[in-house]
This record gives C-alpha cells, sequence and structure tokens, in this order.
C-alpha cells in the first residue's frame, strides 16, 4: 500500500498542474467545445475538442485576430469565426485579397505546406497578418471562387465583420444570410486545443 502513495500524489499533482494550467490559459470560466466542420481549417479540424472562456466578450471588447463564438440569430447553434474588422472599417475581398481601410492586407505562402493526410494538398497555405501586427494561418484553394470577391462596406457601429480561416468553404459575413455580427451576439473565447485525432496538435493555441 505504502508504495501507491507517491503514485497516487503524483497523479494529484499532475492533475492540479494541469487544471492551473488550463485557468491560466482560459480562465475560471470554462467550458469545451468539439470541432464538426471544417470552415476553420487549419487553425480547427474536424474533431479537435478545445476549452473556451465563457461568455468573456460580455467584459472584453473583440480585437481583430481575435477567434470568436457567436450566436446565430433564429438558431439553435454557436459559430466560431475570425474576427478581421470591427465597427467603422472599411472591408472588401478582390480576388482571395482582404483589404481593410482601403489597404491591402498582407499575406505570404505560408513555410508549411498542407500535410497529405489532412486531404488538403490540393489547397493552399497562407499566412495573414493584419495591420495590428496579428497573423494566422489561411486554406485558399483558389482566389476565383464565389466567396472571393466581396463589395466594399462599412462595418456598422457595434458590430464586427467575420471570416473563416477555410476561405473557400466558410459561411460568414460574406454570406448574406449571416452578415456582421453585433457584439451583444459574441460570446465565448477559444483558448487552447486538449484533445485531437492529431496528438501533435494538443495544446496549440487557437488564439494568434
Amino acid at each position: 500500500m505504502r508504495f501507491l502513495v507517491p503514485v497516487i500524489v503524483g497523479i494529484s499533482a499532475l492533475g492540479a498542474l494541469g487544471i492551473a494550467y488550463m485557468v491560466y490559459k482560459t480562465g475560471p470560466f470554462v467550458q469545451s467545445y468539439w470541432v464538426p466542420s471544417s470552415s476553420m481549417r487549419p487553425t480547427l479540424m474536424i474533431g479537435d475538442v478545445f476549452f473556451v472562456a465563457r461568455e468573456y466578450y460580455a467584459w472584453h471588447t473583440p480585437v481583430a485576430g481575435d477567434v470568436v463564438m457567436f450566436y446565430v440569430p433564429d438558431a439553435d447553434y454557436i459559430m466560431i469565426k475570425r474576427v478581421v474588422a470591427g465597427p467603422g472599417d472599411r472591408v472588401k475581398l478582390e480576388h482571395g485579397r482582404l483589404y481593410l481601410n482601403g489597404l491591402l492586407v498582407d499575406r505570404k505562402p505560408a513555410d508549411i505546406a498542407p500535410a497529405p493526410e489532412t486531404g488538403d494538398e490540393a489547397w493552399q497555405r497562407y499566412v495573414e497578418t493584419l495591420p495590428n501586427g496579428r497573423s494566422y494561418t489561411i486554406l485558399e484553394q483558389s482566389d476565383e471562387g464565389w466567396l472571393d470577391t466581396f463589395p466594399e462596406m462599412v462595418v456598422p457601429a457595434g458590430e464586427y465583420f467575420m471570416l473563416g480561416d477555410n476561405r473557400d468553404v466558410s459561411r460568414d459575413s460574406r454570406s448574406a444570410d449571416l452578415g456582421t455580427v453585433p457584439l451583444y451576439m459574441i460570446a465565448n473565447r477559444p483558448s487552447f486545443i486538449y484533445m485531437s485525432r492529431d496528438i501533435r496538435r494538443i495544446g496549440l493555441d487557437i488564439q494568434p
């Protein structure tokens, strides 16, 4: 029995460290979600499970580059996308390229090509860097998709323009049935992946 004591103590210590890390990364009010769609690839893959800070945006203002979760009006589900523009910003897309306030957002090919096991070999990865310096990776199959050109608009007061990182398959603010998202609909802030079909993804930060 005395040999079990160090084992139990060790497991308890690891558990405590895990909880401490979760609270450090996410905050004390957490919830977990799993990813059912490919619209945020490669940041989030189907089957990833991640922690979120619940109702984070009830107390914080979204910042361009944030990955956020928001409620969909007249629906019983929540979506996850990336904020690229806020109130008063002018935003448009031309042939897959994002423009903010009249300036072309920097986009460079990523150093790492999509891995064959992800099924994304035919897609190009880019690192997109917003004017505030925040960078993240996006996927593009081409720059001539049906949502790769979007006319310039001014984001209304109190609302945010969202894009999925998998640009050619994402239903987001470019879609007429969704549009910009009011602040009061934005809820949780994803933190980090804690379970995945790909063990290499465990522990990855979701925010840039």
